[in-house]
């Protein structure tokens, strides 16, 4: 009966709040979590403008207009859903690059082209977690674009103006820091700040190596061997992602992101995820492309990771 398997993933939407007692005391860095890359760029379109973080050649092919700008969207749009979407569908970590943007004060998700301003986002994660008080969320704040230390600075009081309480206040023992002992503070969210100098969490607590490649097999081969180094008392972030280089997008411009790398890879990334499990220096939180794919199996498989856990006392 011990072995007898467990659907942890049968109600996406609460399924921290489902997971069994003994699973809510484990250290949050021995559960895996899942989710997503690039996460708010749903809403690229060839009319989008371009933003800064764009590669030059982008800038400077950016007089050719909306074909070309088709061709730039398809290959920079890595998710279909925006914050309450994801949420609704199991991801708890978001990935976020964010700029500013010439004529207004607003931030804004940023891949190549603008996407939604962050402040939305930011919203829709504040509401879903105030109806589910049981669920946590990490946002990892990677990459900025347009800012100096007063724009940092604006960044950060909009985010505690938006969570307020709700904030996990920074600790060097997060290795004690469990789903339930979370709930009893009312905490429910983590925010990664990976630029020194705020009240958040740094970026050294929450390592996230990107392999960097465009094929299946370095892909997987960076995964395992970024995994079995990991510091166990630390979270860990694996990014099962392709990242296609200029030459790679030239070959295939008529296709897409989301079908020449996340489906291409779907098969790949469900077997290296089903041969994970959680627990002590094993699959932590792991972020993908377009996280929807067969109906969400990559969420549900690292979810279902967490089976590991079910008979640790």
């Amino acid at each position: 009966m011990g072995n007898e398997f467990r659907d942890l993933a049968d109600d996406l939407e609460n399924w921290m709040s489902r997971l069994p007692q003994n699973v809510r005391q484990i250290p949050i860095t021995n559960i895996s979590i899942p989710g997503s890359h690039d996460s708010f760029t749903a809403n690229i379109t060839k009319d989008s403008d371009i933003s800064p973080d764009a590669e030059d050649i982008v800038k400077e092919l950016s007089i050719l207009g909306p074909l070309f700008k088709e061709v730039i969207a398809r290959w920079s749009r890595t998710q279909s859903f925006l914050a309450n979407d994801q949420l609704i569908r199991g991801i708890r970590y978001f990935d976020i690059r964010t700029s500013t943007k010439e004529g207004t004060d607003e931030f804004y998700i940023v891949h190549s082209l603008y996407s939604v301003p962050l402040q939305g986002c930011l919203n829709e994660i504040n509401a879903f977690l105030s109806t589910h008080p049981q669920e946590v969320v990490i946002l990892d704040f990677q990459h900025f674009f347009g800012f100096d230390d007063s724009i940092h600075k604006r960044l950060t009081q909009d985010i505690i103006n938006t969570f307020g309480g709700k904030l996990i206040p920074y600790t060097n023992e997060i290795n004690t820091i469990t789903l339930k002992s979370m709930a009893s503070n009312k905490y429910q969210i983590f925010v990664i700040y990976r630029v020194k100098g705020t009240t958040f969490w740094p970026a050294e607590t929450f390592p996230n190596p990107w392999p960097n490649v465009d094929s299946k097999e370095a892909l997987i081969n960076s995964l395992d061997n970024n995994l079995a180094k990991r510091n166990p008392n630390i979270p860990f972030i694996s990014q099962c992602v392709l990242t296609p280089d200029a030459g790679f997008i030239i070959a295939n411009f008529l296709s897409s992101l989301e079908e020449k790398c996340a489906k291409e890879l779907e098969l790949d990334r469900l077997k290296w995820i089903e041969a994970q499990k959680a627990g002590r220096g094993g699959l932590n939180i792991i972020i993908a492309d377009f996280i929807e794919l067969s109906d969400c199996k990559y969420v549900k498989d690292v979810i279902n990771a967490n089976q590991s856990l079910l008979n640790t006392n």
